[in-house]
């Protein structure tokens, strides 16, 4: 799962809900960031600055979130706009690239160098068209999005529903518009528009981010896709730090394709038992990783619960791998939670070795081992996580 790690660990994506600013931070984590733009802030020269002017229809008066190179990945600032109007002044020493996240989970990405006044424009109800103007970067990305216009626009009514479904909890109604026809061929085709322009554009910045954004940063990432559109970059942009850590979170992908052995593990459980995967030998294992701080993971545990209680008769059990830095805020959780399965966690959160040798870069996550050692699936969810079990275990009925 190509969930590439920013330099900043925050998350994006379909997690970006309940309060803006806290959701936007915690949820998931957003993409390597293009380092080679990336310098944002911390400028001692108070001359050199970027002026970013919005006058956005419709957007009223909102809160905007600014990122850049933060190195924690939280916003670095923050916008409220007026009536759709907004001046923004930013202190910088290098080529920039500054993204703005609004409310509803669209974006617009803008390039600045030292000195340039930028101006954003548009209408609220298609902020991920906005036309930013200043430099020859962003002149670039509004080519691009004027090619996928009439395609963003035919969605516009979908989106809104999406955004509205997953702030209200409605997660039924947010899946199935996640997966309407209607939605999965505009993605696809603004896909195949993205990809046309990079290949086209094999030295331009612009194609990193559209990589990042439409091939990386998706559900379903296609690995042969992302391969090829790597291979094609050109320059220094081929050697950039964001392209290097694709490369290798490509290849740690690569080592954890069905099929393939488990990478080995050893963590410490309440009991200060180590634990390994020898542990559960001739077991089917699903290893989940979570966290106390992590609500989706949280809603997950009681479906995993159900699981356990009804096939733990058989040849199968369940490592819960925490990603928390509390102790006592993780052994809450496990009680709270009825996780009566093996815990364990070194509270070294996303910087664990196990957590990066199993390519992990959003919670809920798992693991589907065989008892060989085998991987046979990974990040089941929901009802796919209970079919597959199904299929392998006779249930114990006695178990309500």
């Amino acid at each position: 799962m190509y969930q590439i790690k920013k330099i900043a660990k925050h998350t994006l994506h379909r997690n970006k809900l309940a309060k803006f600013a806290k959701n936007i931070v915690s949820m998931r984590k957003i993409s390597f960031a293009i380092t080679l733009m990336l310098c944002l802030f911390g400028c001692k020269n108070k001359n050199s600055h970027i002026t970013i002017k919005g006058d956005i229809d419709g957007l009223n008066n909102e809160m905007i979130l600014v990122y850049g190179a933060d190195k924690n990945g939280d916003a670095l600032d923050t916008i409220y706009a007026k009536n759709g109007k907004f001046t923004y002044k930013a202190p910088i020493d290098t080529f920039t690239q500054v993204t703005l996240h609004f409310k509803n989970m669209e974006e617009c990405v803008i390039f600045a160098d030292k000195g340039d006044k930028i101006k954003v424009s548009g209408d609220a109800s298609s902020l991920d068209l906005l036309k930013v103007k200043g430099g020859d970067l962003n002149k670039e990305m509004n080519t691009f999005k004027e090619s996928i216009t009439d395609i963003s626009k035919a969605t516009s009514r979908l989106k809104n529903e999406l955004y509205t479904s997953y702030v209200s909890g409605n997660e039924k109604k947010y899946n199935d518009l996640l997966q309407s026809p209607e939605l999965l061929k505009a993605e696809k085709a603004i896909k195949e528009k993205a990809s046309a322009f990079i290949h086209t554009h094999t030295f331009s910045p612009i194609s990193l981010y559209l990589i990042d954004k439409y091939f990386v940063q998706v559900e379903n990432p296609d690995a042969t896709k992302i391969k090829e559109l790597v291979n094609i970059m050109s320059g220094s942009l081929k050697d950039s730090p964001y392209m290097q850590q694709l490369s290798k979170t490509i290849n740690t992908d690569e080592a954890l394709a069905i099929g393939k052995q488990a990478p080995y593990l050893s963590l410490t459980n309440k009991e200060k038992k180590i634990i390994t995967l020898y542990d559960f030998k001739e077991k089917y294992l699903l290893i989940n990783f979570w966290a106390s701080w992590s609500t989706p993971s949280r809603k997950e545990n009681s479906q995993i619960a159900s699981l356990y209680r009804r096939f733990k008769a058989n040849h199968f059990a369940i490592l819960g791998i925490s990603l928390d830095v509390d102790k006592n805020k993780w052994e809450e959780a496990t009680k709270k939670d009825s996780l009566s399965w093996e815990q364990v966690c070194d509270f070294s959160s996303w910087n664990s070795p196990v957590i990066q040798q199993y390519g992990i870069e959003a919670l809920p996550a798992n693991v589907l081992i065989d008892p060989r050692g085998k991987i046979m699936a990974r990040n089941l969810k929901d009802k796919e996580l209970t079919k597959k079990l199904e299929e392998l275990f006779i249930e114990d009925t006695s178990v309500k």
